[in-house]
């Protein structure tokens, strides 16, 4: 049976390759939580290999801040949005040298969520050719959107986060989609409408066959 992601696939690679100079190329998949991005990435990552083109991915959930950061104000939304994420470091470490053209590989200690301790260390590798996936939650947001080359906004409705959100999480997790993660997400898309900031939309409410919105 075809996979139904291969036709948005393909054309993420057109145009990628109408887009890609000589150094590496960003792709940026973000949506709401729950939205499907990192199986979206980690599929659209085996096309590409699969077409023998070098990947490398950096997935946001590896650069939580530690829990006296992520959780040092009383607004849990705002918390998510401002502070969940080393926003710094991802920046300086590993965007600005793929920006200037760096080739480098490079070892990152990050933080292990479950001890809270600096504890994981993870290679990245860079070169002119690589294409880089880089997924995760408010990638459009005025700090990092200036390193994506192409960026990709994964729709689906809040009413199907819920309910992926009660098939996937612990009852404990579910009530901070009220609180915190759907209330911050309402804020990122009034300061950041996918419509003006991705250069591809897609209707991800049936992963296996997603559907481009736009460009249309």
């Amino acid at each position: 049976m075809k996979d139904g992601k291969l036709p948005v696939f393909e054309k993420i690679l057109d145009e990628i390759i109408s887009r890609k100079q000589n150094r590496a190329f960003i792709v940026g998949i973000t949506g709401i939580d729950t939205s499907g991005k990192t199986i979206f990435a980690n599929s659209l990552e085996k096309f590409l290999v699969s077409r023998n083109y070098p990947v490398q991915a950096i997935h946001l959930d590896d650069f939580h801040n530690p829990m006296s950061i992520r959780y040092s104000g009383g607004n849990q939304a705002e918390n998510y949005f401002n502070k969940s994420f080393d926003i710094e470091t991802i920046i300086n470490k590993l965007l600005k040298p793929i920006r200037e053209n760096i080739d480098f590989p490079t070892e990152l200690t990050l933080l292990d969520l479950q001890t809270d301790k600096y504890e994981i260390r993870k290679e990245f590798s860079f070169s002119a050719d690589t294409i880089v996936i880089m997924e995760g939650v408010f990638l459009f947001r005025k700090e990092l959107s200036p390193y994506i080359d192409y960026g990709i906004f994964l729709e689906i409705p809040f009413e199907e986060s819920k309910k992926r959100a009660k098939r996937r999480d612990i009852e404990a997790v579910l009530k901070k989609y009220d609180e915190k993660y759907l209330p911050a997400q309402k804020k990122y898309l009034r300061e950041y409408p996918p419509t003006k900031t991705a250069d591809m939309l897609i209707d991800n409410s049936d992963w296996e066959h997603p559907k481009i919105i736009q460009p249309s």
